[in-house]
């Protein structure tokens, strides 16, 4: 058995949960680390987050602590907040009455730690840990289960999965995230299941990519919902058995996660290259991703069509690259994002050794869009008067063309000698 499991706790963490834990336990009431922060100290991972568990209910928890929310009275749960750090502590209880695959009709309170233990999903969660006498709890073989790298639903796999649908999905963002097998009884009840999956909500679903994408192999993820068919459970106009291209799928491990857009239009290109954008956003959208991530994905995703259109990237112009990528990049993200040598590393994924050239390129500040021209829209009229407004694009962005190619034209006396040049042709 792990011992010491507390040694994996940071100071900080570790001084919050030892005042919970005794400010309940002083009041007469039980208290347990609980579920996935367990699972992660034994596995000798600092958790993200720390979930407890208790005999006191909402009421008498809140009545104990300065700082209490309540995030989910209904199901016993409340949040303690210390130091602005938040610490879910549940009251232990019984889920009844599953009927709609989502949650539980009502729960029952003043129950044990054990049959608390019982209503959780898989045997690697439904682990407890006493801070104070430091012993652990492990009433489903949740140790011998992580030892093994092996996800198991605790008792019978449909019955658990038919009780919230969306535990089939939390097992397979599990298996990506710790890079875990799913036994095999467990991994045919998400087949026999997916009616009840397809009652979960959007959110939830999509929820589980984003989380997934935080792990070290967000690839897997997307390789087992296609292997499953889930995809097509949120998304019915999509082709079922989708083959990923595992070499492109294997680039999403690749990227940084904090560019979801990214990781999201590797993990569509690799199951639907033919995708047009256009059905990429209304896919994006059917998942309720985010406005920014939509943008962003749709970017990235068309970046991907035009760069693997290329027969032979090595005779890529500097015009073609500015033209093409610096130039929508910048556009793009020069509001959000200091645009040097550490962000277009993170576009390595996608461009290859081949950043090196976009970076030597970025840092001589070639102008790359209208608003880096040495002439504007008032210039014009200032110069030309006589030339139409419905005009001014069309001549701001043949301008534009002349200076990507050719960066020195970008002076203003050079400027109002092309922009001569083509009204002289317009008039023609």
């Amino acid at each position: 058995m792990p011992v010491n499991l507390s040694s994996y706790i940071p100071t900080f963490h570790k001084n919050h949960l030892e005042l919970i834990d005794s400010t309940l336990k002083n009041s007469g009431f039980e208290c347990y680390l609980v579920g996935g922060s367990v699972r992660d100290l034994v596995m000798k991972k600092i958790p993200k987050e720390y979930d407890l568990t208790t005999n006191a209910e909402p009421k008498q928890v809140k009545k104990l602590f300065r700082t209490v929310i309540d995030t989910g009275i209904e199901h016993g749960t409340v949040t303690i907040v210390i130091d602005k750090v938040n610490y879910e502590v549940t009251t232990y209880r019984i889920d009844k009455d599953y009927t709609d695959g989502r949650r539980p009709g009502h729960v029952e309170f003043g129950t044990t730690l054990h049959e608390d233990l019982k209503r959780r999903d898989f045997t690697m969660n439904a682990l407890a840990f006493d801070l104070q006498s430091e012993e652990l709890i492990d009433d489903h073989s949740g140790l011998v289960d992580i030892e093994n790298q092996t996800i198991r639903t605790i008792g019978n796999p449909i019955q658990r999965f038919s009780e919230d649908g969306l535990r089939p999905i939390r097992a397979l963002r599990f298996a990506s995230t710790l890079n875990f097998t799913i036994e095999e009884e467990t991994k045919k009840a998400i087949h026999l299941t997916k009616h009840i999956t397809q009652k979960i909500s959007l959110e939830r679903f999509q929820d589980e990519i984003l989380k997934s994408f935080v792990g070290e192999n967000p690839a897997k993820m997307i390789q087992l919902l296609a292997e499953e068919n889930i995809f097509q459970i949120f998304l019915p106009t999509i082709p079922k058995d989708l083959k990923p291209n595992d070499t492109i799928l294997n680039m999403l491990n690749q990227i940084p996660n904090d560019l979801i857009g990214f990781q999201l239009a590797f993990a569509f290109y690799s199951i639907l290259p033919s995708l047009t954008l256009k059905e990429l956003e209304t896919h994006l959208r059917t998942l309720k991703f985010s406005g920014q991530n939509i943008k962003d994905t749709i970017l990235f995703f068309d970046l991907l069509l035009k760069w693997n259109q290329i027969e032979n990237t090595s005779s890529l112009s500097s015009y073609s690259i500015k033209k093409e990528y610096l130039a929508l990049v910048k556009r793009h993200f020069l509001n959000r994002y200091e645009l040097n040598r550490n962000f277009f590393e993170k576009l390595k994924p996608l461009f290859g050794d081949h950043i090196e050239t976009m970076i030597t390129i970025w840092n001589e500040n070639p102008p790359l869009l209208l608003s880096d021209l040495a002439m504007n829209g008032n210039h014009l009229s200032e110069n030309f008067p006589n030339l139409p407004k419905t005009k001014f694009g069309e001549v701001l962005n043949q301008l534009l063309d002349i200076v990507l190619q050719t960066p020195k034209e970008n002076e203003y006396l050079r400027l109002i000698n092309h922009t001569a040049d083509f009204i002289n042709k317009l008039s023609k």
